[in-house]
């Protein structure tokens, strides 16, 4: 056997139960769902949430008042809104099976349009989140038609860029603001403005926002809706563009581009680089990563704990404070299940006051925990507390407390953790979002962030003293101020009054004043307050933005997160408190806020007043582009007269009737799939999918229908998913037909029934455990010419019952085309007990373990290594040879072209196995260059070995492999099956056994390749060499 050239093809359309690998998704807890129901959506909570949900359901009508109109657009249908009490529990949904990692806020689904949403504690961004999601949901309603179907059925062939999506939910939801101000004149800044198509991964949310920007200054609001319309007429996205604006992508990039120089080169003068004015401790660039963030200085000064994802995961490092070199990784987080996740979305790491320890929070297993780590050993304590989520702790000064934010069901509050008591106190119970607590040096006071404006009493109206009840949909909670409560007896005192947000306050240790960050004049900048005589000074100005303050028990060392030039880093200044004032000229943004923000918003405001003691505009009506007031009323008319047809009478007077959530199924789709066996050549199958509303319940059907049932493939397959064990039933029959010559052909049927439940211990490692009882078939029939039917001339038949039992552990990190780092193992053992016809008996175990090493962003290196052993009176055979889901190749055989997908002596009729080489056999792939089942055993040994890396010498740079999705590999494969050992030895034996040559039990081959996504799937290109025995190869 010599050169082989092959092509795979994996078309991943799952629709049956059991996996060999995979992180799990947990369900700690059982979820009581109601619902309310609002004329355009249904929101469902739980936990006796009715206020949270009614929140969302008053949030999500205001919002869809906006979006209905840029998109002019009118839901068919009430939208489904499901609400989650925090992000642990969000995690547990099983709406979407993909896991909701940290960074994810919120999923919009496409088979039954659903909204999936959490509550953090913020009520500012839980508001900006439903907007953003309600965006997807009114586009898929008004592309796909509020399902997937048309997409599977190929009705629908639009393919909406990421950046578009993206970037008008993020446009409609937040409009314009000064954090994607930052990114965006970073980016113009430093001239690395990419084309349109090339916005990916976090530029496609924010660069996508820039561009819906420059169409609706430029051009006008009304486009929007022009665009969406366009594309779908032609079912092009550039096309839709080009119908509507005038232009192509190419000339868009161009027009944006321009537009970005003349909005932010003029923000350049009077402004300093970040490097300019402070120290730089880390280097994004240089390492590949985007974050180097919340440093938190030791108290001697001598070390930074910062949290980065340098090495691709969220990981705590110690940093040297004076030159930034690492002292030692502290953390790995992501790998286990007590660092799951380690909060960087709200980061927080605090030092003990002897600066031996440090205290950050993490996701573990069903909720959240403080971890006091030990920084010169690294050992953990871990603090459980029962809470829905733990935030941003602080060490108090005299070592005994922590202070941090804690949120429990729909409130966000600071709490006291006492390490000696144990107890746990709630300093600020109200239901406003408070943030970013911080201890006074003299551990008398905190400093927080919070959106409470004038509300100073804790859990108390200011007035009566009563116990305080806010409405917060009408409570403006659009901007943060900083606060300060006296520890022990609760008075609050408001520090910061402004139209603007500030953040990340610090104290300082020799005066009575304060550090923190604020976008006053457009830039996210340092400034001082002297707590005494209220004065108040920036004390930079920089180009970018400056976040996450920590300040030195000096007063003479500040370190902070500074952005500049596409992601985060440490930076540290020197003698804060001696730096002089600073003159902060207004951005463009800024200086153009307010007629920019009277542009954007065109929700009605006539019931609820977003008033404050700020003079924020009374919108009393839509307010639009110019020459645009007639096209608002026509919408406006049109959307009233359909409004009355979503009514619904469980909605009196403004009030929302809670509602018991009933399981009902609905089909989710209609597809058909197509695979390549390397058995039976070409099969398809038409399959239908049913679920309810939370996921819980999943049905699957599939068929491929010949004339008869017992000539038909058809399976049926229930899924359980509400509890913290999964159940799985299924019920199948699969008839393959193969020739066996002039006049005959042979019949295989296989019938099996079974049960199968996973129970995770939690998100990385679980149990499976199956039964299932199956039938086998073997009948081979004769054509008869006079009758001109078929006869049974034999049958063979075999059944069994069949236990198994696998331990599954998995935390590896995938990339584009697989896995590139962590590691996967599953150890699993099947047995007959010898019931049924033919009395099987076997026991067998495979043992398989991958490691996945990535040394550099893409490339890693991947090994791998399975043992099988099986044993009884009918030990299964291995298979050993080839490649799953081959679909052709050539290449020759001792001097003979063929195919290498060696079917023929498998469906031999003189193979008087052949139900248990098709039905028992355990197949041991791949190893490229061979045949498939090459050879066959007892007893297997496999080992691959592949170096990943981008193919960036055919699709351009790696900061552009994102949009490729091309990647290469170089592999080599061995392995080796055998019945006796002495195989190895007596080269007699495989020459007896496989006839020809053979001579060894061995096979092995190397070769390189690459990955590619299709619209199909995932497409694999091999090009492999045969090792020979004597070492040659060809």
């Amino acid at each position: 056997m010599n050169h082989r050239f092959i092509l795979l093809a994996f078309l991943c359309i799952q629709i049956v139960f059991g996996q060999s690998f995979g992180k799990n998704k947990v369900q700690y807890r059982d979820f009581d769902w109601k619902f309310i129901k609002s004329p355009h959506f249904d929101v469902y909570y739980y936990a006796n949430e009715f206020e949270l949900a009614e929140f969302t359901a008053n949030a999500a009508e205001e919002a869809y008042e906006q979006i209905s109109i840029h998109l002019r657009w009118t839901l068919k249908k009430p939208v489904s809104v499901i609400v989650y009490n925090s992000h642990n529990d969000f995690q547990q949904t099983n709406v979407v099976d993909t896991y909701m990692s940290e960074g994810i806020g919120g999923v919009t689904e496409l088979f039954k349009n659903r909204v999936v949403l959490p509550f953090d504690g913020s009520y500012k961004e839980f508001r900006h989140v439903i907007h953003h999601e309600l965006v997807h949901a009114v586009i898929n309603d008004m592309i796909y038609g509020g399902n997937i179907q048309g997409i599977i059925s190929g009705r629908i062939r639009l393919n909406i860029p990421l950046w578009t999506n993206e970037g008008l939910a993020e446009y409609l939801s937040s409009n314009w603001d000064t954090k994607a101000d930052m990114i965006i004149r970073d980016m113009a800044i430093h001239d690395e403005i990419p084309q349109v198509k090339r916005l990916e991964s976090y530029m496609a949310y924010k660069g996508g926002q820039s561009v819906w920007r420059f169409i609706s200054e430029k051009y006008g609001r009304e486009k929007v809706g022009e665009i969406f319309t366009k594309m779908k007429k032609y079912q092009n996205a550039e096309k839709g563009y080009e119908k509507a604006l005038g232009f192509d992508f190419e000339e868009l990039s161009k027009q944006w581009k321009k537009y970005l120089k003349k909005e932010y080169w003029p923000d350049v003068a009077g402004r300093d680089e970040l490097e300019d004015i402070s120290k730089q401790l880390t280097d994004h660039k240089e390492k590949g990563n985007f974050y180097n963030i919340s440093p938190a200085l030791s108290p001697d000064g001598s070390k930074i704990a910062i949290l980065s994802d340098r090495e691709g995961y969220a990981d705590i490092y110690l940093i040297d404070a004076l030159n930034g070199k690492v002292i030692r990784r502290l953390v790995k987080g992501n790998r286990s299940i007590d660092f799951e996740e380690l909060k960087w979305l709200q980061p927080g790491i605090s030092w003990a006051p002897d600066s031996k320890k440090i205290v950050i929070a993490s996701k573990a297993g069903k909720g959240d925990v403080f971890h006091l780590i030990d920084v010169a050993s690294g050992k953990s304590e871990k603090i459980s507390l029962e809470l829905d989520g733990l935030f941003t702790a602080s060490w108090s000064p005299d070592g005994k407390q922590l202070a941090f934010i804690g949120n429990k069901g729909r409130a966000s509050d600071i709490y006291l953790y006492d390490f000696s008591t144990k107890k746990l106190v709630n300093l600020t119970d109200d239901i406003f979002s408070d943030s970013e607590p911080v201890w006074s040096p003299d551990g008398k006071k905190i400093a927080f962030i919070s959106d409470r404006d004038d509300y100073l009493r804790v859990g108390a109206d200011n007035t009566t003293g009563e116990r305080l009840e806010v409405d917060m949909f009408t409570h403006d909670f659009s901007q943060d101020d900083i606060y300060v409560i006296d520890v022990k007896t609760k008075e609050i005192i408001r520090v910061t009054n402004t139209d603007y947000n500030e953040n990340y306050p610090v104290w300082m240790h020799k005066r009575n004043a304060l550090f923190f960050t604020a976008d006053y004049n457009g830039v996210w900048n340092i400034f001082y307050r002297d707590l005494d005589s209220g004065t108040q000074i920036p004390v930079s100005n920089v180009l970018t933005g400056i976040q996450q303050l920590s300040l030195s028990n000096d007063d003479q060392l500040l370190v902070f997160s500074g952005y500049s030039k596409g992601g985060w880093d440490i930076y540290s200044l020197t003698n804060p408190g001696g730096l002089s004032k600073k003159e902060i000229p207004l951005t463009n943004y800024t200086q153009n806020k307010d007629q920019d923000e009277s542009l954007a918003d065109l929700r009605w405001n006539k019931d609820k007043q977003m008033k404050s003691s700020r003079g924020v505009d009374d919108y009393s009506q839509y307010i639009f582009a110019r020459q645009y007031d007639q096209y608002n009323n026509t919408i406006l008319n049109q959307r009233e007269e359909k409004k009355s047809a979503f009514h619904d009478s469980l909605r009196q007077e403004d009030t929302y009737l809670p509602q018991l959530y009933k399981t009902h199924f609905t089909l989710d789709m209609i597809g058909g799939s197509m695979m390549i066996s390397n058995v039976f050549g070409a099969q398809g199958m038409t399959f239908f999918s049913w679920s309810d509303l939370m996921g819980d319940h999943k049905i699957f059907f599939g068929t491929e229908m010949v004339l008869t049932l017992e000539n038909s493939d058809y399976f049926l397959s229930y899924a359980y998913l509400k509890n913290r064990t999964d159940l799985y039933f299924n019920f199948s029959q699969t008839a393959n037909f193969f020739s066996l010559g002039y006049q005959r052909f042979g019949r295989l049927r296989h019938i099996g029934i079974g049960s199968f439940l996973s129970r995770p211990f939690n998100r990385f490692n679980r149990i499976d455990v199956g039964l299932s009882y199956h039938l086998f078939r073997y009948e081979i029939f004769i054509d008869e010419f006079l009758t001109g039917e078929y006869a049974l001339d034999s049958e063979e038949k075999l059944s069994t019952v069949l236990p198994m039992v696998s331990w599954v552990y998995d935390n590896s990190v995938f990339g584009y085309t697989g896995p590139l780092d962590g590691f996967r193992q599953n150890i699993s053992i099947t047995a007959t007990p010898g019931i049924g016809t033919g009395k099987i008996k076997f026991q067998t175990v495979i043992w398989d373990i991958r490691k996945y090493i990535r040394f550099w962003k893409y490339y890693a290196f991947a090994g791998r290594l399975m043992i099988g052993k099986s044993m009884g009176h009918d030990p299964q055979k291995f298979f050993l040879g080839g490649a799953h889901n081959w679909y052709f190749g050539r290449g020759e055989t001792d001097g003979k072209d063929d195919s290498g997908q060696f079917r023929e002596v498998i469906l031999d009729d003189e193979n008087n196995n052949l139900l248990k080489d098709i039905y028992f056999t355990e197949y041991a792939m791949p190893v490229r260059g061979a045949r498939y089942a090459e050879r066959m055993g007892t007893n297997v040994a496999l080992a691959n070995f592949e170096f990943r890396f981008p193919f960036i010498f055919a699709f351009g740079p790696p900061s552009h492999v994102a949009a490729t999705y091309l990647f290469g590999h170089a592999f080599f494969d061995i392995g080796a099956a055998w019945d006796d050992l002495d195989e190895f030895g007596n080269l007699g034996k495989p020459n007896d056994k496989y006839g020809g040559s053979v001579s060894t039990p061995k096979i092995s081959g190397f070769g390189i390749g690459f990955k590619l996504f299709t619209p199909l799937g995932l497409l694999r290109v091999d090009t492999a060499w045969d090792i020979k025995p004597d070492g040659s190869y060809s």
